[in-house]
C-alpha cells in the first residue's frame, strides 16, 4: 500500500523550480543561425528571421546587439520551432537578403530582375544648402559629392529614386547593386561611403547601415547595396556620405541600382 504524503498537489507546484535558458548542446537539441530583425526589453527579447519567416520575437539571453545581424538560435528538436536565442552569431561572409516583416506567408514568384534610376540627384552642402557646389562644372549640379576640400564645408550627395522601388511591392530584395562612376579623370583615389537617405532641406537623413568601395578618376565600379535594402524597400534614396573627398556622376548609368527581388504572385 502506497504511503500517504501529506503534500498536496499544490504544494508540489508551488516548489518547482523556475525554468532555466535552454542550453546549446543540451540533448536533442538543435540550434540554427537566424537574421535579426529587432531587439526589445533591453536585449531580452529578440526578434529573429528564421530561414526567410515572418519575424519571430523571442526571449533571450541578455546580449549587445548593436549593429548584430545574425543569432544562434535554439530550436526544439521534436517540431524544429524556434523557442530561445542564444546570443550572437558570427557575421556571415554572404549577403543576408532582407525579407519584409510577414513575407513568409506571402505567395511568391521567381525572383524578378530591374534597374532603377534616380528621380533627381545633387549634394549638400553644409551651411549653404542644395547645389551650391560646382554646379556647372564636370557632370553639373547632379553630381554627388562627399567630404570638403578647401573652403567648401562638408558635402553629402544623394540621390532620390522617388517610389520606383516601393512601387515593384517586393517582399524581398535578394541582391541590390549600385554603379558608380567618378565624375572627374583627374581626381585622386577616395572611398566612397554609401548609406540608405532620405532627402530634407538641411540635407540627406541618414539611416542604417554604411557600404565602402574604393573609385579612381572616372573609373566605373559596381557596389554591392544588399545590405541596404530595407531602407530602399522604404523607399530611401542613397547617399554619399563619407570623409574622402570625392564625387560621382548621378546621371547615366551612375547611381542607377540593379536589384533581384522577389513579390507577391
Amino acid at each position: 500500500m502506497p504511503r500517504p504524503t501529506n503534500l498536496r498537489t499544490l504544494d508540489l507546484l508551488d516548489a518547482a523550480p523556475d525554468d532555466t535558458a535552454p542550453r546549446a548542446g543540451a540533448d536533442r537539441t538543435r540550434v540554427a543561425v537566424a537574421a535579426v530583425t529587432g531587439v526589445a526589453a533591453g536585449g531580452r527579447i529578440v526578434s529573429v528571421s528564421v530561414l526567410g519567416s515572418a519575424p519571430i520575437a523571442l526571449p533571450g539571453v541578455p546580449s549587445t546587439w548593436t549593429g548584430v545581424r545574425t543569432a544562434n538560435v535554439l530550436l526544439d528538436p521534436d517540431t524544429g520551432r524556434p523557442i530561445y536565442v542564444l546570443g550572437p552569431a558570427p557575421d556571415p561572409s554572404g549577403r543576408i537578403p532582407y525579407t519584409a516583416p510577414g513575407a513568409a506567408d506571402a505567395t511568391t514568384t521567381t525572383p524578378r530582375t530591374t534597374v532603377i534610376t534616380p528621380a533627381w540627384s545633387g549634394t549638400y552642402r553644409a551651411g549653404r544648402g542644395w547645389d551650391q557646389w560646382n554646379p556647372t562644372r564636370y557632370g553639373g549640379r547632379s553630381d554627388l559629392y562627399q567630404g570638403a576640400t578647401g573652403a567648401s564645408g562638408r558635402l553629402t550627395g544623394l540621390a532620390d529614386y522617388g517610389d520606383a522601388i516601393p512601387a515593384l511591392a517586393p517582399t524581398a530584395i535578394t541582391e541590390a547593386t549600385l554603379t558608380l562612376t567618378g565624375n572627374n579623370p583627374d581626381q585622386s583615389t577616395f572611398t566612397a561611403v554609401v548609406r540608405a537617405a532620405a532627402r530634407t532641406p538641411d540635407g540627406p537623413a541618414l539611416t542604417g547601415a554604411a557600404t565602402t568601395a574604393a573609385l579612381t578618376g572616372a573609373a566605373t565600379i559596381q557596389v554591392d547595396v544588399t545590405e541596404l535594402a530595407a531602407g530602399l524597400m522604404d523607399g530611401a534614396g542613397l547617399a554619399l556620405a563619407g570623409d574622402d573627398y570625392g564625387a560621382v556622376l548621378g546621371a547615366g548609368a551612375s547611381m542607377s541600382i540593379g536589384i533581384t527581388y522577389i513579390t507577391e504572385a
